[in-house]
């Protein structure tokens, strides 16, 4: 009796060793070979898929989207992972674009943030992270509070690496620019004296 041919892989060596007619069998082998190829080709597809998915952000998509609002050099550091994305540009220069205009009071910022989505903030004698605290305390919360989070929920992505020590200090700096996009929960700063731009973003499991 002739076992007819399947295309079941994980049977193939034993129907080609019990039962198909001699004459067969090397058409037989050919086609295992040829499946198990194809088999190896469709897993090899699916890691890389997986390994993209992996991704929160492309670092060329980010960098075209933040090329919008800041004159980009080259990418010192990018990290991305499922729920976080760290990264460190260099800048050509550290003025933003005319695209987003950097204010300087706290109602302009929130206004600001909810009428575009995106807003600057920079004072010469405040930090960052002192921006952060004065928003919070005067009842502009929105900013300060997205800004936080973006940062706390970023973290794994940068802690633990120059790029998280220079940030620290970035957040520390007076005169540096503070920015937030909801559309993609990142929060941006400008250290004027490194010439350089951090982005980190992070999203709730």
């Amino acid at each position: 009796m002739v076992i007819p041919y399947t295309v079941h892989i994980g049977q193939m060596s034993d129907r080609i060793r019990f039962g198909h007619p001699k004459g067969r069998n090397g058409a037989a082998l050919r086609l295992a070979k040829h499946a198990r190829g194809w088999l190896r080709a469709i897993l090899a597809l699916c890691a890389l898929t997986m390994l993209v998915a992996c991704e929160r952000d492309a670092e060329q998509t980010l960098r075209t989207k933040l090329d919008h609002w800041f004159y980009l050099g080259e990418t010192v550091y990018f990290q991305s992972r499922s729920r976080c994305t760290g990264a460190m540009i260099r800048l050509e220069s550290a003025y933003l674009r005319p695209t987003i205009a950097v204010q300087t009071n706290y109602d302009r910022a929130k206004e600001t943030l909810r009428a575009n989505g995106v807003a600057a903030i920079r004072k010469a004698d405040m930090t960052p992270t002192e921006l952060t605290d004065a928003m919070l305390m005067s009842g502009n919360g929105d900013f300060g509070k997205q800004a936080l989070a973006a940062g706390a929920l970023a973290a794994s992505c940068f802690n633990g690496t120059e790029m998280g020590a220079l940030l620290f200090d970035a957040l520390h700096t007076p005169g540096a620019t503070l920015v937030y996009d909801t559309q993609s929960s990142g929060l941006m700063v400008v250290d004027p004296g490194l010439s350089s731009l951090f982005y980190v973003a992070g999203d709730v499991w």
